[in-house]
């Protein structure tokens, strides 16, 4: 039985404006993720994957076109509703970790969560202990990222991601700094995450990664297509897209 529909985009295109050059990354996209998928977006270097990805992830705003993000439309909100849904309702995964190297593993779980106002502390405490546990992490709460492996580091991101109960995880090339066993690991919790309910949308350039995917998003020149394509990519699209 199909979810709900979580992820709606309507006609949505980006163009960016330098002087007077002008560049459009992302081209008329239609795409429906609905709650419990698995969905994959590929491509080539510059095709727009990870401009894309900052759309539906209410980072960056479309030039033309329509978002609704669960039904709400996120074209009409203010920026403060913006990063509510951001803090509340995505979780976010980067290549680089983007983790605090002041903080321990469990502080950088817990960061997004000291945002709520409403949770005392004994309720963050709880929810970083069952998020390190969900991805094997619970040995290592006391270490700096400095201590830790590049595909230890992107589990704690990913438990941080996981941490505020977001509708969707987002990746952005999750296992672009990793070796290929600690990038099969990540790619494995992914694996059992989505068997338990959670919705992910990953980027990657990686045809092993997009392969776990229940579904594949291709992109070519900012536009989605059926089947992956070749040849010489937009210069223009080329300098933008990121």
């Amino acid at each position: 039985m199909a979810g709900r529909t979580l992820i709606q985009l309507e006609k949505v295109s980006k163009t960016y404006k330098v002087g007077k050059l002008e560049s459009t990354v992302l081209k008329d996209i239609d795409l429906t993720i609905t709650e419990g998928e698995y969905v994959s977006i590929c491509g080539p270097s510059g095709s727009g994957k990870s401009t894309l990805l900052s759309i539906i992830g209410v980072l960056n705003g479309a030039t033309t076109g329509r978002y609704l993000f669960d039904g709400a439309d996120i074209t009409s909100m203010k920026q403060a509703e913006h990063a509510r849904i951001r803090n509340r309702q995505i979780g976010f995964i980067f290549q680089a970790f983007n983790l605090s190297s002041e903080m321990t593993a469990a502080e950088n779980v817990e960061l997004p969560l000291t945002y709520r106002k409403e949770m005392g502390r004994k309720d963050r405490k709880e929810l970083v202990d069952e998020m390190l546990d969900k991805i094997g992490m619970t040995d290592f709460a006391n270490h700096f990222p400095a201590q830790l492996s590049g595909g230890q580091q992107q589990r704690i991101a990913i438990a941080r991601a996981l941490a505020g109960k977001p509708k969707i995880i987002l990746a952005d090339e999750p296992t672009g700094n990793l070796d290929s066993k600690a990038a099969a690991i990540v790619m494995d919790i992914f694996d059992r995450l989505n068997a338990e309910g959670t919705t992910i949308c990953l980027v990657t350039h990686d045809p092993r990664s997009a392969s776990k995917a229940k579904r594949q998003v291709h992109l070519f020149d900012g536009r989605i297509v059926d089947e992956p394509q070749t040849g010489k990519d937009d210069d223009e699209t080329q300098l933008h897209a990121v």
